[in-house]
């Protein structure tokens, strides 16, 4: 399967009142289309920062990011950005929130006015479309989110520590959810977490940062295929074995 994503040698150095702090330091990997990578680490190595320059947001001090043969030199619709809070408008009913990027990149399109009400039947929405954000419970908020996210067809989804405000039980119910749709949706994704569960559970590959300045400590291979129960894959032996691997990564 043909590259989808590259990142090539990024350097991230920023100005701090102490001066200048090296935040992520050569690090390159590549990303094939429908595949899901998460990136772990130790808390404030990086991970959200070479994030934020895999959408463009931030530009790394050296190197490069391409995305289909297009370098990324800021801000692309190409990329979905999904963060911890779901920022849903509490004016606005979940039908008006699900549509608001499509209103923002001025592409309320019959065509995509249509994938929106899909996407709302698929995935249990539609009969609370003229209820508003206060009255959904936390997963139902962030389904709404990701569908807001998935209605301006991005060609990558990142998210970044997407389901952290959650209960535990309700993060791992919603990340079934979330996984299903997004491999429903045949979604390419990288995904920022602290939970190394969670970056077992629902990745093709887990990409293991350093302390600050971040390098790729190591890359491990997730053995079970895209059609997985991301609950179910925690009794097994190759999920305890998966995650022995990241855990001691981490803790060294």
């Amino acid at each position: 399967m043909s590259v989808f994503l590259s990142v090539e040698n990024i350097n991230l150095t920023y100005q701090t009142p102490e001066g200048e702090t090296q935040a992520v330091k050569d690090v390159s990997f590549t990303v094939r289309e429908g595949e899901f990578i998460s990136i772990v680490g130790p808390s404030g190595c990086g991970k959200s920062s070479l994030l934020s320059c895999i959408a463009g947001v931030t530009l790394p001090t050296k190197g490069r990011i391409m995305l289909e043969g297009r370098r990324i030199n800021g801000i692309s619709n190409d990329a979905g950005y999904m963060l911890q809070s779901d920022n849903l408008m509490p004016w606005r009913n979940i039908y008006k929130n699900a549509v608001l990027g499509l209103e923002i990149q001025k592409k309320l399109t019959d065509e995509n006015i249509s994938y929106v009400r899909e996407l709302l039947k698929k995935y249990g929405l539609w009969e609370f479309r003229n209820s508003y954000p206060a009255s959904l419970s936390g997963g139902m908020r962030q389904r709404v989110a990701l569908i807001r996210t998935l209605a301006v067809r991005p060609r990558l989804l990142l998210l970044d520590e997407a389901f952290s405000a959650l209960d535990y039980q309700t993060r791992v119910n919603v990340g079934r959810d979330v996984y299903n749709i997004l491999r429903s949706e045949k979604q390419t994704m990288i995904m920022v977490t602290h939970d190394i569960p969670e970056a077992v559970s629902m990745s093709d590959r887990v990409i293991v940062l350093s302390q600050r300045p971040a390098v790729i400590a190591k890359t491990v291979e997730i053995p079970f295929g895209a059609q997985r129960d991301t609950v179910a894959v925690r009794n097994t032996q190759q999920y305890r074995d998966c995650y022995d691997i990241v855990w001691k990564e981490m803790s060294m």
